[in-house]
């Protein structure tokens, strides 16, 4: 076990160029869109934990609101059977795919010293010689369950827009109160190291009480773009499955409820959608001679 800094490193595992996808609980999880697809990846792929970042100077338990800060316990019959505290862990996976293995982190919003975690998070990048950082989110938003959730992006660079306006997001536009994510990207900027922010929306309908914690279409949504940006090459037909039964169970709960399907109905109208399409993946030469093939063979036809 080697202690740096705020990081503790039970293993260093030889990576090749590696990637790192951050998802952190707290203000900007809707959904589950950024722990929820962290998880399903550290599942997916049997990623394995070599690293973690201390709790202690980081987390306050007891805030007001937030019980998800606090220990997560399990008592059966009058016995503690479990004690969990919140926790920030670094798992690691080798790609044989491809030439850049992945380094997956799961967190805990900070409470406290958010410079010096997001420093602990860089160090660690720094360490591995990571070549770029994703940060996942997810907002709430009155997006119709029925639709696929839209997604958008913030990046530490110009030339990083180029390449992500090949997955279907929009380019985020805000001013006013920053998360954690745009502080990790302040410092992303400064040490000159490459971040992309991605968000996801996530249905909430306030008006009828509804919030959802765990929405698959959020995740799926997320794990799509991370599929091909990653080269991970996944099977994802599992996460389709939930997409499916959960929109199934909301289309119960409206075909119950009048005033509720009237309500999606009109979501509907007003939504405009933006369904994610895998990009054709070719060199402009490739592009040429296959433009070339197909003007041929209509000729001959």
């Amino acid at each position: 076990m080697d202690r740096r800094g705020n990081v503790i490193i039970v293993e260093k595992p030889r990576l090749r160029h590696p990637y790192m996808v951050c998802g952190i609980s707290g203000w900007v999880d809707g959904g589950e869109a950024a722990t929820g697809s962290i998880q399903y990846l550290v599942r997916k792929l049997e990623a394995k934990r070599f690293a973690e970042i201390p709790i202690d100077r980081f987390h306050i338990f007891q805030v007001p609101g937030q019980l998800s800060l606090r220990p997560h316990i399990r008592i059966e019959d009058g016995v503690l059977k479990e004690h969990r505290f919140p926790q920030n862990q670094f798992f690691y996976w080798v790609n044989p795919n491809a030439d850049n293995d992945l380094i997956l982190f799961l967190g805990t919003e900070p409470n406290l010293n958010w410079e010096e975690y997001a420093e602990a998070i860089l160090d660690l990048a720094e360490e591995f010689a990571v070549v770029r950082i994703y940060l996942l989110g997810g907002v709430l938003d009155k997006t119709p369950h029925t639709r696929e959730p839209g997604v958008s992006c913030a990046c530490s660079s110009e030339k990083l827009k180029e390449e992500m306006q090949k997955c279907s997001v929009q380019f985020s536009n805000y001013e006013g109160p920053g998360s954690f994510a745009t502080t990790l990207l302040h410092l992303c900027q400064a040490r000159q190291r490459q971040m992309v922010s991605i968000t996801a929306r996530a249905t909430y309908y306030p008006e009828f009480n509804i919030v959802i914690p765990h929405n698959p279409k959020t995740i799926r949504a997320v794990v799509r773009r991370l599929n091909r940006l990653l080269h991970l090459n996944l099977d994802v037909s599992d996460l389709d499955r939930q997409a499916e039964e959960f929109e199934a169970k909301l289309n119960f709960m409206a075909s119950q409820n009048p005033q509720f399907q009237a309500y999606v109905e009109e979501l509907e109208k007003d939504f405009t959608e933006d369904k994610y399409e895998e990009p054709l993946e070719m060199s402009p030469d490739e592009a040429v001679r296959l433009a070339e093939e197909f003007l041929k063979e209509k000729r001959e036809d």
